[in-house]
């Protein structure tokens, strides 16, 4: 059994994480867990409205201080995460949660990409996804977003501009992946 590359994805709200990590586990036929997915299900499930971002981020941000091995933990269940297997996991934002996930996974390689894109482009997005910005500013505030903007880019094995088209942003990925699956194959 050779241990699975678990290739982890930070960025901005609006940066297209969710949808860069859809192509991509159709493209290379992986699994694919997302911390926003998890969190969703779980505010959904406790009745809460799982499209209030104030709701999963607060709940996010509670299961991070209260047990974050163990949510960790149930989002990589979530993806029927197998340590032989590669993982696609979307929706780091904290390098604490990303150390906890090396850490999980192990012998699993991990690797960290950040996709990074312009503010008018973020606020387009949002825009065009959720209606309006008007939540943003206070959902930018929050401090589960503390460490997106700058620690984690700092210790991102790769940095994307999220700019160009997801099939774009997809191509220089599966670029990047097929180099760490080949040195890994040299370990």
């Amino acid at each position: 059994m050779s241990p699975g590359l678990v290739a982890c994805f930070s960025g901005n709200m609006g940066s297209g994480k969710s949808s860069v990590s859809h192509v991509l586990a159709q493209a290379l036929q992986w699994r694919r867990a997302g911390f926003g997915d998890y969190i969703r299900t779980r505010v959904r499930e406790h009745g809460g409205n799982p499209n209030s971002r104030e709701a999963l981020q607060d709940l996010g941000q509670k299961l991070v201080e209260s047990d974050p091995d163990g949510f960790c933990l149930a989002v990589l269940a979530s993806g029927g995460f197998s340590p032989d297997e590669d993982l696609l996991l979307e929706g780091i934002r904290h390098v604490e949660i990303y150390r906890r996930v090396q850490r999980l996974v192990a012998p699993s390689r991990t690797v960290l990409i950040h996709l990074s894109v312009e503010e008018v482009e973020a606020r387009r997005r949002i825009a065009s996804r959720d209606g309006s910005n008007d939540d943003l500013e206070r959902a930018r505030a929050h401090r589960v977003e503390a460490d997106v903007q700058t620690s984690l880019p700092a210790i991102a094995d790769l940095i994307v501009n999220a700019a160009p088209s997801v099939e774009a942003i997809a191509g220089e990925i599966l670029r990047a992946i097929g180099s760490w699956r080949y040195s890994m194959e040299d370990e």
